[in-house]
């Protein structure tokens, strides 16, 4: 079945949140961090992403959705570095509704957050948080057309995307051609993570190539 991806929009928000938290509810040592409860960790996720995507990822047009038959099956999730800083009434909105949406996990999330801003290898660069895929659609191509168009259009502008990984994800990273730079912690007592740096590939009449290493 052919794999349909757009921006997504206001409208989708409840449904690419439900998504994202099936697709995170196990074997994801961040979501664990911020939610240790597993009972309560889909709600929880499902809360925090509705609030992400309608106060962080839509306002910069960082959120494309793949579509099968007309509903979602996959979300990603991006912003430019330092994005978040934006007007300063954005911040007065979303802050009481992340703070709802994630209570106890307010803290890790303010720990990531600064821990993903340390790790910006430029001004320039855009940081991928989320490639969600529902489960039952893993390795169906759903997860290759969404990285495909994010890195479409980080190629054309000639910026450099990175995020992080755990360990036993690092080889799908690199088969994307991310390049290991440094590992991190997410607070002092959070899970340990990989960074990783994408560069751009330089767009021409032929193949893209890539325009160098990485800062």
């Amino acid at each position: 079945m052919s794999v349909d991806i757009r921006l997504a929009t206001k409208a989708d928000i409840r449904e690419m949140s439900a998504m994202m938290a099936r697709a995170f509810q196990s074997d994801d040592p961040v979501s664990g961090y911020f939610f240790p409860k597993e009972k309560r960790r889909p709600t929880m996720q499902r809360r925090m992403m509705a609030a992400l995507i309608r106060h962080r990822y839509l306002p910069v047009g960082g959120a494309d959705v793949a579509l099968q038959a007309g509903r979602i099956v996959g979300v990603s999730l991006w912003h430019p570095h330092g994005a978040r800083q934006g007007p300063w009434w954005r911040g007065l909105v979303a802050g009481p509704h992340l703070l709802w949406a994630m209570k106890r996990g307010v803290r890790a999330g303010i720990q990531m957050d600064r821990m993903l801003d340390d790790g910006a290898p430029n001004e320039d660069a855009v940081l991928w948080v989320y490639l969600g895929v529902e489960p039952s659609l893993h390795r169906s191509g759903v997860g290759a057309a969404l990285t495909k168009t994010i890195f479409d259009r980080m190629d054309s502008q000639g910026r450099t995307t990175y995020g992080i990984c755990k360990d036993g994800n690092i080889p799908f990273w690199t088969a994307m051609g991310f390049e290991e730079a440094g590992t991190a912690t997410i607070g002092p007592k959070g899970p340990h993570v990989y960074r990783m740096n994408r560069p751009p590939a330089r767009v021409s009449g032929g193949p893209a190539e890539r325009t160098g290493t990485q800062v």
